[in-house]
């Protein structure tokens, strides 16, 4: 009889424990999942922060690249305007053969540097 009473004594306390350990994890468990659920949110922002700089990277690379021709279109309607200008003023005046020269080296050089 004593012996079954150890029996039943160590499985009370082994069910104890037990019961003390399923209350434990599953406490612990629902403290970790805010910051398990944080963390995987934490992630997906981060995730697409980095997809944001790529494309704003993408963007300031086309951005620049339209300036540049916005530039270079610019430079050429400036050079035509003074071609213009200058062809005007000498059919009028017989006069500015030194700008049309001048004016012609701009253009050859211009004809020049956009096929190279």
């Amino acid at each position: 009889m004593e012996q079954l009473t150890q029996f039943l004594v160590i499985c009370n306390a082994i069910t104890v424990i037990g019961g003390a350990v399923a209350v434990i994890s599953t406490w612990k468990k629902h403290m970790d999942s805010p910051r398990k659920q944080q963390d995987k949110k934490i992630e997906n922002i981060e995730g697409r922060i980095g997809n944001i700089e790529e494309s704003i990277s993408d963007i300031n690379k086309k951005l620049d690249s339209d300036y540049k021709s916005i530039r270079n279109t610019k430079e050429d309607m400036n050079l035509l305007m003074r071609s213009m200008f200058n062809l005007i003023e000498n059919k009028i005046t017989g006069n500015n053969i030194e700008g049309l020269k001048k004016t012609r080296e701009e253009l050859v050089n211009a004809m020049t540097y956009k096929k190279a």
